[in-house]
């Protein structure tokens, strides 16, 4: 059904197994704690979504032209009418809004939810400009991406801290530098593919007017991340975790190697669309490592 290609509803469901992850993989088996019963924290997770998906909404709506021009397959204007898709992103955008503020009340800490209110305007302003801009939208897109992974301990764990709130909030730091590198590049990545659309529209994007820089820096984070990812699996096995280091040289760095090597003689939008799915794939492999923790603790 296109409403849910629409949506990404792969993706949302990503989003929302990740949050699932760090609250029951990483939260709860090192502090014993949680300041959010089950239900609310249903309704945090289902915040995120409603944004997310009104975020995708809104991005397509303004996009219509340009993605005819790259050759995507277009929902709005032909399956959904205009007016239905801008109606149904501010619906998903007030609920977002609105849980976030309820869930920030009970917390204790209302203004938590400016970070959903911060979201949502960052998405629509992403769509109208930033995307668009010299590097400003891949560092947006990379930062909405961190504070999917932040926003639990931010509910979970600041309002109610404990001795060991400290540590699990760090682990989960990791993974949200980790949700920021990995999404920036494909976020250029994709500027990469979608280069020649983006040229007629006149854009300047990254990718468009520094080409060779931003491939440099492709190469640059995917080498940077590959070189902690090896450190991370070294000390696995020292500490000794077999399993997990298993997991993580299998399912993450030999993927991340895989993306390197190819990233060096990719040059055309077929290649730049495979290298997308392997950072996708890489950033769903990293997300799942989280239940190592559940065996660890």
């Amino acid at each position: 059904m296109d409403f849910f290609r629409l949506i990404r509803t792969k993706n949302l469901l990503i989003i929302a197994i990740s949050q699932y992850l760090i609250r029951y993989s990483i939260i709860i088996p090192m502090t014993d704690s949680k300041s959010l019963s089950d239900l609310q924290f249903f309704y945090l997770v289902l915040s995120t979504i409603f944004i997310a998906a009104a975020g995708y909404i809104i991005n397509d709506y303004f996009d219509t032209r340009v993605d005819r021009l790259n050759n995507r397959k277009l929902i709005i204007d032909y399956t959904i009418k205009r007016r239905e898709a801008i109606l149904l992103h501010f619906i998903f955008s007030g609920i977002g809004v609105f849980l976030g503020f309820f869930l920030g009340w009970r917390a204790g800490i209302l203004n938590l939810g400016f970070i959903n209110l911060f979201c949502s305007s960052a998405l629509w302003f992403y769509s109208t400009y930033f995307k668009r801009a010299y590097l400003s939208g891949n560092l947006l897109i990379s930062l909405l991406a961190a504070l999917v992974i932040l926003i639990i301990p931010l509910y979970e764990i600041i309002p109610n801290p404990n001795t060991n709130s400290e540590n699990a909030f760090y682990i989960i730091c990791g993974y949200a530098i980790f949700a920021f590198i990995t999404t920036f590049i494909r976020e250029i990545i994709k500027d990469f593919e979608d280069a020649s659309g983006d040229k007629k529209m006149g854009y300047t994007t990254f990718a468009i007017v520094s080409a060779k820089t931003a491939k440099k820096v492709v190469r640059s984070l995917s080498l940077i991340l590959i070189t902690i990812i090896g450190v991370v699996a070294y000390l696995q096995i020292i500490y000794p975790a077999y399993y997990a280091a298993a997991y993580v040289i299998l399912a993450i760095e030999v993927p991340f190697i895989y993306f390197f090597i190819k990233l060096m003689g990719i040059n055309d939008k077929k290649g730049y669309h495979q290298l997308s799915q392997t950072i996708k794939f890489i950033m769903l492999t990293g997300t799942l490592s989280m239940l190592v923790f559940t065996l660890l603790f």
